[in-house]
C-alpha cells in the first residue's frame, strides 16, 4: 500500500488570509481527494478527523457544510491529515477507538481494539451466568478493551487485568475511570506472574499471535502498533502455548480459558488445548466468518501434571 503523501496536491494551507480558513465542505472534499491515493477509506477518514477536530457528530458535520473553520481548527486538521497521509492509524491520530459501543482511549503503547475481538467478549458473556459473581482475568489487557466491556456488561463480576507494559495499564485505567467501572483492578507483570496464588472462573486473552517474520507486520496500520502486542515467535504460537500450558495453575476446577488467535491457527490452537488437558473445547468464528476464538474447560489436576 502506498502511504506516501502525493506532492502534486499540496495540503490545505493555514495561510488563507486573516479570516477563517475554509468551510467544512471545502476541507472535507479536499481531504477526501488527497487520501484516495493512500487510504482504503478516504471519506471515512476525512469525516472522523473533522469530527475530532471540531468535536462534533457526523450528523452535525453533514448538516453544516458551510460552517467555516477557525485558523486554529484548520491547523489542527492539516496536521492530522499529514499524519494520516504518512500512514498513521486514525485511532492514534484521534486518540480514541470504539469497542463494544464504548469509546476507549488508545495510544501507540497499546494495540488498537478490533471488531473481531468482540467475539471473545461474546463468548465470555454467553458462558457466564448473568447473576453469578465470577472471578475473571484478562491477560495482556492493553487498552483494557475486553476487561472494560465485560465489566460494564457484568458489574457483579470481579475482573483482574494484567499487562507487562506500565504505559498500557495507564491507558486501561483511564478507560475504566472514564466509564465509571469499579469492578476492575489492574496488575503489572508478564502474563500470569501478577496472579500468583489467585484462581479464576474464566481467563480470557487476546495475545500476540502473528508469526515474527510475517510480511503483514510491515504493512498498513500494524506498522505503528507495538510489536510485543502483535508477534509471538516463528509460528505465532509462543504466547498462546504459554497461556494454555500455565492456565491450570490459575483456573478453578471447571474454569474456562478463552483466547483469540489467527484465522489459520484454528487446528494448532485446538491441538494445544487438547495437549494440556482441556475438555469441552469450543471454537468460534468472527463476523467475517474467520476462525477467531478457541476456549476450553480445565481439568485442573490434569493440566497441572502436564505443565512445564
Amino acid at each position: 500500500m502506498n502511504t506516501r503523501p502525493n506532492s502534486s496536491h499540496p495540503l490545505p494551507s493555514s495561510n488563507r488570509g486573516s479570516g477563517p480558513v475554509a468551510t467544512i465542505g471545502e476541507t472535507f472534499s479536499e481531504a477526501r481527494q488527497r487520501l484516495r491515493a493512500s487510504s482504503p477509506s478516504p471519506e471515512l477518514d476525512a469525516r472522523v478527523m473533522l469530527c475530532h477536530v471540531l468535536d462534533c457528530t457526523p450528523a452535525r458535520l453533514a448538516a453544516r457544510p458551510e460552517r467555516e473553520l477557525s485558523p486554529e481548527q484548520q491547523s489542527r486538521f492539516d496536521e492530522a491529515l499529514r499524519q494520516r497521509l504518512r500512514g498513521r492509524p486514525i485511532a492514534y491520530i484521534t486518540g480514541e477507538k470504539e469497542f463494544w459501543s464504548l469509546s476507549l482511549r488508545v495510544s501507540p503503547d497499546v494495540l488498537i481494539p478490533r471488531p473481531e475481538t468482540e467475539t471473545l467478549v461474546e463468548f465470555a458473556l454467553e458462558h457466564g451466568s448473568v447473576n453469578a459473581r465470577l472471578d475473571v482475568a484478562d491477560i495482556g489487557t492493553g487498552s483494557g478493551a475486553i476487561a472494560c466491556a465485560l465489566a460494564v456488561e457484568r458489574p457483579q463480576w470481579h475482573i483482574t487485568a494484567t499487562d507487562v507494559s506500565a504505559e498500557a495499564l495507564g491507558i486501561a485505567q483511564i478507560n475504566a475511570s472514564a466509564h465509571a467501572i469499579e469492578n476492575f483492578r489492574l496488575r503489572h507483570g508478564c502474563w500470569y506472574e501478577p496472579l500468583a496464588g489467585l484462581e479464576f472462573d474464566l481467563i480470557i486473552s487476546n495475545p500476540p499471535y502473528v508469526a515474527s517474520g510475517d510480511p503483514h507486520l510491515d504493512q498498513g496500520d500494524v506498522r505503528f502498533e507495538p510489536d510485543a502486542a502483535l508477534a509471538s515467535g516463528e509460528h505465532g504460537m509462543d504466547a498462546i502455548t504459554h497461556l494454555v500450558r500455565e492456565a491450570g495453575n490459575h483456573l478453578k476446577a471447571g474454569g474456562w480459558l478463552a483466547v483469540e488467535h489467527g484465522y489459520d491457527q484454528q487446528q494448532a490452537v485446538h491441538d494445544c488445548f487438547t495437549h494440556y488437558g482441556f475438555i469441552n473445547i469450543i471454537q468460534r468464528s468472527d463476523l467475517a466468518g474467520q476462525p477467531r476464538v478457541t476456549a476450553g474447560q480445565c481439568k485442573r489436576r490434569q493440566a497441572r501434571s502436564r505443565a512445564g
